[in-house]
């Protein structure tokens, strides 16, 4: 049951509730002796009760009270109280990256800004793993911005509360087995690999930078099961089907989310630093300081807490109750579940085993009184990046043949892989040469079809294009 306004717990009294999670809430309250408020995380009964927990909890604390960082939110103490424990931290006004992308930017943040982010975490993260913790539960909920684009913004991570020691073995079981949100976590955190190090965090903060820039974490579905199993099996989705104008970080995105950790790079900041210049040769305006990147041992400037004479007016704040904990045996059975589920729902996926990615989601319309040309894949194009849609309604692009680079139109935007046939041809078929293969397996129709109608497209250009609103 949550505190009530003005309840005093362990000398703090309670101003408001600041959030709730499964773990406990999180409230604003006055400190018992200095003039100022902090952020009081209390973890719930249910939580409390585990005996192994507990011990842990106390550990934990420890360890987090021992980070100084200007990104990340300091931890000042802990304690009990009725048998609930609680950690006390920095309260930080203003808000989290979550709600800054779901209030602000439901389609994705600027580039500029999200890099801001990645970097800042970043550099606390390293600082971490230096020494010898990790975080385990990056994620866009436990970054906190305070002015966020403006002359004072300040990013900070929060929730240490579930770090540990890199190289330690969690023996504890239940929910305890495996900690941190399953849409971020690396394979060797789903797996309680005994191996895991610093790298499981940079694969979340490429997962999480991965949803600031679109909207979406790389693997989603109400399934956890199915969650894990991609995290464990499959290729991330390429960012360039959710944004075509950032196709050029593909490729530091392939890196950070490899399913190896020896595959990533070495430091979370290395990540960030790859975003950054990777963005910059497309967009010149958001090139980064490589100084900028580095740890600043100054303190930050600015108050670190809000003064007693004045509550802070309500605004939206960061909710630092701990991520709900998965069973590691869920990992093992979502192999199977995927297997099954895409048995059930996956359409023409064989026709498109050839191609490196997934389409997720329809681009962004276009703007109002612009129309898309109907298209046949497979077809020739003229202009690279352009967009098109299919005859069934399906966003299409004019993509570059990797072979031989032509263009063609392809349910993929980039560069497509040179196909193979998947399948004898029908009797009386014409030969599938390139651009018919394409087709076929990006579409799961027939050779005679795709052959058929790209002849058509390329000695008619124009003739399918119906004008189709964007």
């Amino acid at each position: 049951m949550p505190l009530s306004d003005g309840e005093v717990i362990s000398g703090y009294t309670i101003a408001r509730l600041l959030g709730s999670g499964g773990m406990g809430e999180v409230y604003l309250a006055k400190h018992p002796r200095l003039p100022r408020y902090d952020a009081l995380k209390v973890l719930s009964a249910s939580v409390c009760a585990d005996h192994e927990y507990r011990e842990r909890f106390h550990r934990e604390a420890d360890i987090a009270a021992t980070l100084w960082h200007p990104h990340i939110v300091q931890v000042h103490d802990r304690g009990e109280f009725d048998g609930r424990l609680w950690i006390s931290m920095d309260h930080v006004e203003g808000t989290d990256a979550a709600a800054l992308l779901a209030d602000r930017y439901p389609d994705g943040m600027p580039p500029d800004l999200v890099i801001r982010i990645v970097t800042a975490v970043g550099e606390a993260l390293d600082y971490a793993h230096q020494r010898g913790l990790l975080h385990r539960d990056v994620k866009p909920a436990n970054i906190l911005i305070a002015d966020p684009e403006t002359e004072h913004e300040r990013i900070m991570l929060a929730d240490f509360g579930i770090a540990r020691r890199v190289g330690e073995v969690s023996t504890l079981t239940g929910t305890n087995m495996t900690v941190g949100t399953v849409a971020y976590s690396a394979p060797e955190q789903l797996t309680a690999d005994e191996r895991i190090d610093g790298r499981a965090d940079q694969y979340a903060l490429a997962a999480t930078a991965f949803q600031l820039l679109t909207g979406a974490p790389p693997f989603r579905h109400s399934n956890p099961a199915i969650v894990i199993s991609r995290h464990l099996t499959a290729q991330p989705p390429s960012i360039s089907t959710h944004r075509p104008e950032l196709s050029s970080l593909g490729t530091a995105f392939d890196k950070a989310l490899a399913k190896s950790p020896s595959d990533r790079f070495d430091r979370c900041v290395d990540f960030a630093r790859a975003l950054a210049a990777r963005t910059a040769a497309t967009s010149p305006g958001v090139a980064l300081d490589p100084d900028a990147t580095m740890f600043a041992a100054a303190p930050p400037t600015g108050p670190r807490h809000a003064k007693l004479a004045a509550a802070p007016k309500p605004r939206r704040r960061l909710a630092l109750a701990g991520a709900g904990l998965v069973l590691v045996a869920l990992a093992v059975a979502a192999v199977v579940v995927l297997a099954q589920y895409e048995r059930r729902e996956g359409r023409g996926e064989a026709a498109r085993s050839t191609t490196s990615t997934t389409p997720t989601a329809a681009p962004q319309s276009a703007p109002a009184g612009v129309t898309l040309p109907v298209i046949v894949v497979g077809a020739d194009c003229a202009t690279l990046g352009a967009a098109g849609v299919t005859e069934g309604g399906d966003p299409a692009y004019c993509a570059r043949l990797s072979s031989s680079g032509a263009s063609l139109w392809s349910l993929y935007p980039g560069e497509i892989a040179h196909p193979t046939a998947t399948s004898a041809a029908a009797p009386g078929a014409p030969a599938a040469d390139t651009p018919v293969l394409v087709c076929m397996q990006q579409t799961g129709r027939s050779q005679v079809d795709c052959h058929n109608d790209i002849l058509q497209e390329n000695n008619d250009p124009g003739a399918n294009d119906t004008a189709v609103p964007g």
